[in-house]
């Protein structure tokens, strides 16, 4: 291999990083946005507002969304769980569903 190729296997390997940590903090940004927005569902809940049923459907599918977050951090105190946890989201997108979080519309709040 020359150093030409290497160096284009560097670059081409550090860009795909760069792009999956910019898509890490995307999908942060939109989890703390979304739970915010869930959490001021809750809020009008505990208060005797009302809320509409699309609101109970985002709170209820943010809460799962919690739930799995909360799950994979606690899976990463066990030594190599970051392969059993790559096995498993293969495992799991094969019977249609994810461990991950997903983007959800924004109820009007």
């Amino acid at each position: 291999m020359s150093v030409e190729e290497i160096q284009h296997k560097i670059k081409t390997d550090f860009d795909k990083v760069i792009e999956e940590v910019k898509a890490l903090e995307k999908g942060t940004i939109r989890e703390t946005h979304e739970t915010y927005l869930a959490s001021e569902i809750l809020l009008k809940l505990s208060s005797g507002d009302k809320v509409t049923e699309a609101q109970i459907r985002f709170l209820k599918e943010q809460s799962i969304d919690v739930a799995k977050a909360l799950a994979l951090i606690g899976l990463q105190a066990v030594p190599g769980s970051s392969l059993a946890i790559i096995d498993l989201e293969k495992i799991a997108e094969k019977h249609g569903f994810t461990l991950f979080p997903k983007a959800q519309n924004d109820p009007l709040v």
